[in-house]
Order: C-alpha cells, then sequence, then structure tokens
C-alpha cells in the first residue's frame, strides 16, 4: 500500500530527519501551549466561535466566554483528551494502540456532553451526511464495522509513521462512524500517530490553513485520492519547522 509519492516521501523524511519536528525537545511551557493552539484548531475546523484568545483564557484560566455552552465544551474535551494522551505517550513513554477500543474510548471522551449517552463512544446505528459534498458515508453498522476493521488491520503495512496518520485520519473521518465528533476522533488519531513517533501533531491558527484542511479532506472523501490531504499535512509541518528555525513567530 502506497500513500505518499517519491516527492511527498522526501518531505517525510526531512520531517522525520529534524530536531525541530520531535515532541522530546519541548519545554513544559511549549508543551502547555501546543495543547491549547491544538485545541484551537481542532475546535475551528469545526466551526468553533471561540478565538485563540479566547481559547487559551478557557483552557489555561477557566474564563469562559459569553458564547454557546457547546463551544466551551467542544474545547474542553479536545483539550482534556489531548492532554490525557499527550501525557501517557510523551511523559510516561508509552505507545498508544490505535484499535477499536481506543477509538471507542476516544470518541466518549471527546463527545462527553455533546451527544446522547447512548451514543457517545459507540458506533452509529443510522445515517449521517457530510455538509460540503455528495460523498454519503456508510448507513449500516454492519458495513462501518467491516471497513473499520479492514482500515486498522491494513495500518500496520505502513511503517512510515507519517503514511500511517494520514491514512488513519482520512479514513476514519471517510467512514464517520459515529453519530458526531468523527473529525474530532480522526484528528486526535493522527495526532497520537504522531506522538507515538516522538513527532510534533499537525497543528495551525490560521484560517488558510484550516480552509486547506477541509479542501484536502473533501477531496479524499469523493475521490479516495491522498494528494491534496498529504500536500497540506506535509507542507504544514515543513512550514512549522522553518519557522522555528528562522526564529519567526508562528
Amino acid at each position: 500500500m502506497n500513500i505518499f509519492t517519491e516527492n511527498q516521501l522526501r518531505k517525510a523524511e526531512q520531517i522525520l530527519q529534524s530536531p525541530l519536528a520531535k515532541l522530546s525537545d519541548l519545554t513544559s511551557s511549549e508543551i502547555r501551549n501546543l495543547a491549547v493552539v491544538w485545541c484551537y484548531y481542532s475546535g475551528k475546523i469545526e466551526g468553533n466561535t471561540y478565538t485563540y484568545v479566547e481559547t487559551e483564557a478557557l483552557l489555561k484560566d477557566g474564563i469562559t466566554s459569553e458564547k454557546r455552552y457547546e463551544d466551551a465544551k467542544m474545547l474542553k474535551n479536545l483539550h482534556n483528551t489531548f492532554v490525557s494522551e499527550m501525557e501517557y505517550i510523551h511523559k510516561e513513554g508509552n505507545t498508544e494502540v490505535i484499535d477499536e477500543r481506543t477509538l471507542l474510548r476516544i470518541h466518549s471522551s471527546l463527545s462527553s456532553g455533546l451527544v446522547s449517552g447512548e451514543e457517545s463512544g459507540q458506533f452509529r446505528t443510522r445515517p449521517v451526511k457530510i455538509s460540503g459534498t455528495d460523498y454519503i458515508p456508510p448507513r449500516d453498522s454492519y458495513e462501518i464495522r467491516f471497513k473499520l476493521s479492514e482500515i486498522l488491520y491494513r495500518q500496520a503495512e505502513l511503517e512510515n509513521p507519517l503514511e500511517r496518520a494520514v491514512y488513519l485520519h482520512c479514513n476514519i473521518a471517510r467512514i464517520q462512524p459515529f453519530i458526531d465528533c468523527n473529525k474530532r476522533t480522526a484528528r486526535l488519531v493522527e495526532s497520537i500517530v504522531m506522538m507515538n513517533a516522538g513527532l510534533i501533531p499537525v497543528y495551525s491558527s490560521k484560517d488558510a490553513d484550516i480552509l486547506n484542511y477541509r479542501k484536502g479532506l473533501i477531496s479524499f472523501y469523493e475521490n479516495e485520492t491522498y494528494d491534496l490531504y498529504v500536500n497540506y499535512f506535509l507542507d504544514k509541518q515543513i512550514a512549522r519547522i522553518k519557522e522555528l528555525d528562522t526564529g519567526m513567530e508562528i
């Protein structure tokens, strides 16, 4: 199974070899900031209305903005889950296995208080639609479980952690195995795979990057081609490394 082109593999190698891509090189303060900006990025993709400053105030100081309860709950769930995974992997030196049990646990944490108790941490039993595309995800739970099982099994074919991260992210998001919080679950899985390899996950606070993320994922939904998302994923990492290398502000 091939996910990256030869040119994309060269970019991936550049990321894997860069000290600036290593999670272990971050200070405790930088790790706290990473958790905030990652949650802002993930929430913004979902249409969360909190600004970066408001997100930081909420997650670092517990100051809630006068906005929808659901927006604050989404960000708190993202933060609690991301920090929990990062501490398990980075601080305790563990490797998180991406299997069905892990997916259900992650979804339960991300969706707590946002979906019904019966649907949190459970595969969906009714159809869903994705805005912005004509693609229709699998409808019945048997097909969802069958396709997800194949995806989880085939991840072992990808030794390159960046390829594996993209593969799991795109395919989990495309199946939409849950009633809600599918992309959030897929992004966290992508980040876990990277943290397992000692790498800093993809994130951004820029609107243009969030638009490119959406375009790449819609392209995969409709055509099952990774190219557009892979270019976004790799180029964002390389740009971050170059910004750090030149001392520019991210």
